[in-house]
């Protein structure tokens, strides 16, 4: 079998379109150590701001997402992306890859284009229910898409490139018991723990549903909370909840297996690196919506894991204080349906995605 010489990802933005790039990534470096990855991006994303960290070369170009409400911003598109793509389209000419691959987020259209252009193979990957703007429009010139759920392949129109694999994530421990992970946070190893974070896509709106019942939901001393508020809400919500026993507040939680593994449920929006999570290491959830991500895909996320029983879907707009305090007490003091949502978690699991997904690319370009 042939050795791979170059491979090229785009896809950046948000974490959700960079992770999975990077688990894929990784996983091709592990089979060819020889291989050289390069990652592209923009200065504007979070690829940019952990180019440190990746582990492989970051390349940007002057690109920018369309924005649907009216912005000045809209106007230097059509300024930048024809230089953009002309650089793209020599660059692959005189840099042959085997392979380029999409992950999501505008950034991934002009260089997965622009590398089909060129004559090389090119491949997108799609993390969430319902299909962005910019993979079904590549999934015209891609060789292969490839899906989180199946219920997503209705969007498309050539059913035989397309496979359903899972979302790539990054792999985490499983050694690590309950009572360990609590004693790690300094938690009451006796009391039920609720998990609250917000994710990279906003928890504004979370984080005020969640602050208005602190103190009920804290009056069960059987009930403990480890909230991660994100840097911007840190003080706020530190300085208005006050010294309440059995809250734990962060800013950030940098080791979040440890956070999964000593909570018994979680209340968060549902991005797909979150989703992927939570099913990779079955935990139950109430999955809040951030209700202004593009194409409101995390709405079709969550409604499909509610659709089969492992989570509880409620909508930003139409949720209330009393409704959230009922929905987190039905649900953890039950434990027979907490118990019933993590088999259903774990069942839409695909810990493999990543693995599968390479596999069936050394299919498609390496010859005997």
């Amino acid at each position: 079998m042939q050795e791979l010489k170059r491979i090229d990802f785009a896809g950046g933005g948000t974490a959700g379109h960079l992770f999975p790039a990077l688990s894929l990534a990784q996983e091709f470096k592990r089979r060819f150590p020889s291989c050289e990855i390069r990652f592209w991006g923009t200065k504007r994303g979070v690829e940019y701001r952990l180019r440190h960290q990746l582990g492989f070369q970051l390349s940007t170009i002057k690109i920018r997402g369309f924005r649907r409400s009216f912005a000045l911003s809209n106007f230097l598109i059509p300024v930048e992306l024809p230089g953009s793509l002309l650089f793209l389209i020599f660059h692959f000419l005189f840099n042959r890859s085997n392979l380029v691959i999409g992950t999501g987020g505008y950034v991934s259209a002009p260089v997965v284009f622009a590398a089909r252009v060129a004559g090389i193979s090119t491949a997108v990957q799609e993390q969430n229910s319902y299909p962005g703007v910019t993979t079904r429009l590549l999934s015209r010139v891609a060789k292969r898409v490839y899906l989180t759920y199946d219920s997503s392949r209705q969007y498309f129109k050539n059913q035989g490139k397309i496979e359903v694999f899972g979302n790539p994530v990054r792999q985490m421990k499983v050694d690590l018991d309950r009572e360990s992970a609590a004693k790690k946070f300094g938690l009451a190893a006796d009391k039920k723990t609720l998990l609250v974070f917000g994710g990279s896509q906003g928890g504004l709106g979370l984080n005020k549903l969640l602050l208005g019942i602190t103190r009920q939901l804290l009056a069960d001393d059987r009930i403990q909370i480890v909230w991660a508020t994100g840097p911007n809400h840190f003080d706020k919500i530190a300085r208005e909840s006050g010294d309440l026993e059995g809250l734990h507040l962060f800013a950030f939680i940098e080791d979040m297996y440890t956070a999964y593994t000593a909570c018994d449920l979680t209340l968060c929006r549902a991005g797909a690196t979150t989703i992927a999570e939570l099913t990779y290491l079955g935990i139950p959830a109430i999955l809040i919506p951030f209700p202004f991500a593009t194409g409101d895909h995390q709405k079709y996320n969550a409604m499909e894991l509610e659709k089969t029983g492992a989570a509880k879907y409620l909508p930003e707009s139409e949720t209330t204080g009393d409704i959230l305090l009922t929905t987190i007490k039905a649900l953890i003091d039950d434990d027979s349906r907490l118990a019933q949502m993590k088999k259903k978690m774990k069942g839409m699991a695909k810990p493999n995605a990543a693995h599968d997904i390479v596999s069936d690319l050394c299919k498609l370009i390496l010859v005997d």
